[in-house]
């Protein structure tokens, strides 16, 4: 579902897709992370099957480096994130930051089930480490990890779904394979921002500290 809202400085509507392609895309091109870098769009062009089996990881890295598939994803979920109803369904399943939705998806019997908690998992990471977490508020690289294990497992229970391969699949593929590039275009847009996306970064942990009480404060007066 399509969302729009207002700019307060200016009273221009927009919608939450064309806000998050223009921010995503212009941070790619002046932050020299730009989208397709390395990729060969006539590598395997009027090559024959045999060819392209002899020399098919040649073919599979080349695909890897196309990504414009990817920024839609990116632009869709961070559209998403601005939606109420989907932060309702996300905060349904999502586990802590501590555990390990692995141990939660074993147990279901369902496929598309085990598929579905990956995936949300896998992008409440991403959101989170590029978004949300920053100096103190990241432990290490086992974040990471996490997300781009839940990413492969998400393209797996997928690819089983689908009994095979698919766009969406191969996205999450890239995810997984890439994630910690993602994350790093997602804090670049954060950063060059003026919105909310810089004002979460840019306060000190004492200055959240404190405005925190004073709303606390406030509400309980």
């Amino acid at each position: 579902m399509t969302v729009r809202f207002c700019h307060l400085d200016t009273g221009a509507t927009e919608t939450t897709e064309s806000f998050f392609f223009e921010n995503l895309m212009t941070t790619r091109v002046e932050e020299d992370r730009p989208s397709n870098a390395g990729f060969n769009p006539v590598l395997d062009e009027g090559r024959d099957d045999a060819w392209r089996d002899a020399n098919w990881k040649q073919v599979k890295d080349n695909e890897l480096q196309y990504d414009e598939d990817v920024n839609q994803y990116l632009i869709l979920t961070l559209a998403e994130l601005a939606n109420p109803k989907n932060l309702s369904m996300m905060n349904r399943n999502v586990v802590g930051l501590g555990s390990d939705v692995g141990q939660q998806a074993v147990d279901e019997v369902e496929r598309a089930r085990r598929y579905w908690l990956y995936k949300v998992n896998a992008d409440f990471l991403l959101l989170y480490l590029g978004l949300l977490g920053s100096g103190y508020r990241i432990r290490g690289d086992g974040y990471f990890d996490k997300g781009k294990s839940y990413y492969h497992s998400a393209a797996s229970n997928l690819r089983g779904i689908q009994g095979g391969v698919s766009g969406l699949s191969d996205v999450l593929e890239k995810l997984a394979l890439r994630f910690a590039l993602y994350v790093e275009i997602l804090r670049l847009m954060k950063n060059r921002s003026d919105n909310y996306f810089s004002f979460y970064s840019r306060i000190t942990h004492d200055q959240l500290e404190r405005l925190e009480s004073e709303l606390t404060r406030q509400v309980n007066l």
